[in-house]
């Protein structure tokens, strides 16, 4: 069912209020003396960009609150997008800042700071590698599974290592409040993807299926039935999928999306 566009405005002014949440923290908390337009646009850019790749965390999580009646498919591709273009927005960032005042240059001149130097390159190296890997995994011959444990981990270091810039940068961000409130903004959307990757495949394993049948069918298809040991199962709508990982624990890389087709009656006893 398509979205109404009362849906559509209400998701995007949502997403729109986290992504810069950042830069409204930034300048509504502690306003700094101005400097140069290109450089002030710069900085604006850099913490748009980080607001919105803290974001990419929530929209690529299977929060329920966030993506409910927006569709999967409909907010990976959002995801994708925004990806995009908040990895333009970093690699702008720092151009702008060198253009509007050269002195920005020494920050990614090894002679003058090496760690600092090599963090910052190691952070767009990282992105870099995060963008590429999702638009091209097929013909970078990247097996799903690894794909996935190479995006979780670098999006970890991205965000909290362009938090940690922003910190250092300490221009916009230098008062105590703003920098704390800026860390919680940042630091919510991080929680939020060790919740998905670590915490909710942890309080799954109360919650296990057993295998109660398998069924070969025609046309190469299978029928595959779970029920559920030892708890009420799992209610859900016609039409909604799960992702199945089968084998003795819920942390594997191998996870299966496939749509119930059982009635939602028995939540105990899933048909796929």
């Amino acid at each position: 069912m398509p979205l109404k566009p009362v849906a559509i405005l209400a998701w995007l002014v949502l997403y729109g209020l986290l992504a810069l949440l950042p830069m409204g923290l930034a300048l509504g908390i502690e306003r700094p003396p101005p400097r140069g337009l290109l450089v002030e646009i710069g900085a604006m850019l850099g913490l748009l960009g980080l607001g919105m790749l803290a974001t990419q965390l929530v929209t690529s999580g299977r929060q329920r609150w966030f993506a409910a009646g927006v569709g999967q498919d409909n907010l990976l591709q959002f995801h994708r997008r925004t990806g995009l273009m908040a990895w333009i927005l970093v690699l702008v960032h720092p151009l702008l800042l060198m253009v509007g005042d050269p002195g920005f240059v020494a920050w990614i001149d090894p002679r003058v700071d090496p760690l600092r130097a090599g963090t910052l390159a190691g952070l767009v190296v990282a992105l870099s590698a995060l963008i590429v890997s999702s638009l091209w995994r097929e013909p970078l011959g990247l097996q799903y599974e690894t794909w996935r444990t190479i995006h979780a981990v670098l999006a970890l270091f991205v965000v909290a290592g362009g938090l940690g810039h922003a910190l250092m940068a300490a221009h916009h961000t230098g008062g105590a409040a703003t920098q704390w409130a800026v860390s919680v903004v940042i630091a919510i959307p991080l929680l939020l993807l060790l919740e998905t990757r670590l915490w909710r495949p942890w309080r799954l394993r109360r919650h296990p299926w057993r295998v109660a049948e398998v069924e070969v069918r025609r046309a190469g298809s299978t029928r595959l039935v779970l029920e559920a040991d030892g708890h009420p199962g799992m209610a859900f709508k016609p039409g909604q999928f799960a992702w199945l990982t089968l084998g003795d624990t819920p942390f594997s890389l191998q996870q299966h999306p496939f749509s119930m087709s059982s009635s939602p009656t028995h939540p105990t006893r899933l048909e796929f």
